[in-house]
């Protein structure tokens, strides 16, 4: 029940903050603004004082800095104001480990952009409180299905190069949404700050 309670409190907190939608087709540039913690591995959060994380960032190698095609930061503005950035892009280079956003279950693998099958995303869905993360730019290690917990390994990184060829610093795109599919900030839910490293 803690656990609940405090995911729920958590993204209460992010849709306070967030409810907005968009899609995410921006190039990224310079990495590690102050709003997302650098360090060279993630943390997570146990909440419920089982020994598992509940939370934990995805990794932690700053975020996505602005550049001629926007911010990396979550509601930043998208088609000339038309439309708001709904996750959180963090710098991630090629083959950079990945690890789960949340404890739940694998709920989606698929692709990032429709008719592009190299460029995926993986969806978990916490079976407790229905709440989903999604990580886009990885190539998944784990099939729908799977029981993951917050840290574990989803997949690596992979090479945004290929669709963005002018250049671009490598990132995942990280969106957290409730029940209802209303899109919450991620630096809402996600630990405020790494407390330990994993391996």
């Amino acid at each position: 029940m803690a656990v609940i309670a405090a995911i729920g409190l958590g993204l209460a907190g992010g849709a306070a903050l967030g409810g907005r939608a968009g899609a995410v087709t921006a190039p990224v540039s310079i990495p590690q603004p102050s709003a997302a913690p650098a360090s060279a591995t993630p943390a997570g959060v146990d909440l419920d004082e089982d020994g598992r994380d509940d939370l934990a960032w995805p990794l932690t190698l700053g975020q996505r800095g602005e550049d001629a095609y926007g911010s990396g930061a979550f509601g930043a503005s998208r088609d000339g104001g038309r439309r708001r950035h709904n996750g959180l892009d963090l710098v991630a280079p090629p083959g950079a480990p990945i690890r789960a956003p949340m404890s739940g279950v694998v709920t989606r693998v698929g692709q990032a952009y429709s008719g592009d099958p190299e460029l995926q995303f993986v969806e978990i869905t916490s079976p407790t409180t229905r709440y989903s993360a999604r990580v886009l730019y990885v190539g998944p290690s784990r099939a729908p299905g799977a029981q993951v917990t917050a840290g574990e390994i989803i997949g690596r990184a992979q090479d945004l190069g290929r669709r963005y060829a002018s250049g671009m610093t490598n990132h995942v795109h990280v969106e957290f949404s409730d029940r209802r599919g209303a899109v919450l900030d991620p630096l809402a839910v996600l630990p405020a700050v790494p407390r330990r490293s994993k391996a």
